[in-house]
């Protein structure tokens, strides 16, 4: 019986790596863990996966992937610092699923391949800052692709380019930087307006944070006495 349930475990660990997983199988558990941090139900195992590139050069040493269509579970962080993938690659990827301080990534790869160059993008999926608050509800968005709308700045900590940010539901956190100088040239004063900002939401010292990719990610509200200008504008032109 012993040598039957280790031939099984060994062939399901084979079918995993054959066939591979969802990003989303590799992310969803209900399982707190010792530390709060719900780890993979697959952490130490070999796995293969495919995703759209959606950010590169993440601390210098990382880049995510997502499903076609984000949402709960859609994200992950690959640890491959030497990989050329470009935003908007779709790959299959095969390495082993671990916790890098309380993140689930895929790391010691042993295959990439890219299937296809410049695929669309997907749309972030829209949170509110109370679900980057809530741990419970903020760890199904870890790696996600996401971004938070009519949003004003709540505090900011310029030694750390971190600030908070509110959209009347609870404070998030916003981390500058992560992706080279992404944000460092915006406004972040409190009470600045923000229509939008867009990100990956990631997990560090205890905290969950919506990480800028690009400046562009990061749009400002566009002042009532400037949008009344360039409606004058428009309409002189017509008259």
């Amino acid at each position: 019986m012993k040598k039957r349930i280790i031939l099984l475990t060994l062939f399901a660990s084979l079918f995993i790596m054959a066939w591979g997983l969802s990003i989303s199988e590799i992310q969803y558990t209900t399982f707190p863990g010792s530390d709060n941090t719900y780890p993979s139900r697959y952490a130490g195992k070999a796995v293969s996966t495919e995703g759209i590139v959606v950010g590169i050069g993440y601390k210098s040493g990382g880049f995510f992937i997502s499903e076609p269509v984000t949402g709960p579970y859609s994200g992950l962080l690959v640890l491959s610092p030497q990989s050329q993938v470009r935003v908007g690659d779709r790959i299959h990827i095969s390495g082993t699923v671990q916790e890098t301080f309380g993140m689930t990534t895929l790391q010691d790869i042993t295959a990439l391949s890219i299937i296809e160059r410049n695929h669309p993008l997907p749309h972030p999926v829209s949170l509110t800052t109370a679900q980057l608050t809530r741990a419970v509800e903020a760890e199904a968005y870890e790696g996600v692709y996401a971004r938070v709308l009519s949003v004003s700045s709540a505090g900011r900590n310029r030694s750390s380019n971190r600030f908070m940010i509110n959209d009347g539901t609870g404070m998030c956190a916003v981390l500058l930087g992560s992706f080279g100088r992404s944000g460092s040239g915006q406004s972040k004063d409190i009470g600045t307006q923000f229509s939008s900002i867009t990100g990956i939401v990631t997990f560090s010292f205890a905290e969950f944070s919506l990480n800028p990719i690009a400046n562009s990610d990061i749009v400002l509200n566009q002042p009532v006495s400037i949008q009344s200008r360039s409606w004058g504008k428009i309409k002189s032109i017509y008259k």
